[in-house]
């Protein structure tokens, strides 16, 4: 029987997870069956439980792997950005540019996320961290920027984070479901001018 290669079991596993976002996306997560993946897949229901026991441990992997990476990539692709307005500023980039890359999955796969989340306390808790993990890295990024002088010092950076996540998860499910009026490019020039006025101290004679 020929060896089955680290690259082929991670092919697999990918599969798994790109046939699961795509069920759990069309028929919500209380609905799909393990048996509604492994057709999607292409595999057996027995090859699929070899990389994965359950179907909450399906959307576990999905909640760490596909909407828990942005801190990480926030961190790696802002690490160069001369001035914590810059690496704000690229965050707020970042996100619109992933939103109209991926959409509507993304959005999508949070919505059912978050249903599950009602119901089931691991993946609750999934979320909260990855809620935490952002919020982590935004209020570095201001409090970098409040240590420097660069933005006013009654900031509060974790209030701020915290609004910023919640702004930004509910512009993804509403852009998900492709609501009228909303338009990410025109948000993404507002919402920067909201936080330039709010965390950038004025000029002599600006108040």
């Amino acid at each position: 029987m020929p060896k089955v290669t680290p690259q082929h079991r991670e092919h697999r596993r990918q599969s798994i997870l790109d046939a699961a976002e795509t069920v759990f996306v069309e028929r919500g997560y209380q609905l799909a069956t393990i048996d509604d993946i492994a057709s999607r897949s292409g595999l057996s229901v027995g090859a699929l439980y070899r990389y994965f026991p359950t179907k909450s441990d399906i959307m576990l992997t999905l909640l760490e792997e596909r909407l828990g990476k942005a801190p990480d990539l926030f961190r790696r692709l802002t690490a160069d950005a001369e001035s914590a307005w810059q690496r704000l500023s690229l965050c707020v980039d970042l996100f619109v540019r992933a939103l109209r890359i991926r959409h509507p999955v993304t959005g999508r796969l949070l919505l059912a996320t978050w249903g599950e989340a009602l119901q089931d306390r691991t993946v609750r808790l999934g979320l909260h961290q990855r809620f935490q993990e952002l919020s982590d890295y935004l209020v570095d990024v201001i409090q970098d920027g409040v240590a420097t002088g660069e933005f006013r010092p009654d900031a509060d950076a974790g209030a701020l984070a915290s609004l910023l996540i919640s702004l930004a998860d509910g512009v993804t499910l509403s852009w998900s479901i492709a609501t009228p009026g909303v338009d990410v490019r025109r948000m993404r020039s507002t919402m920067l001018s909201m936080l330039r006025r709010y965390l950038i101290p004025p000029t002599p004679g600006e108040e």
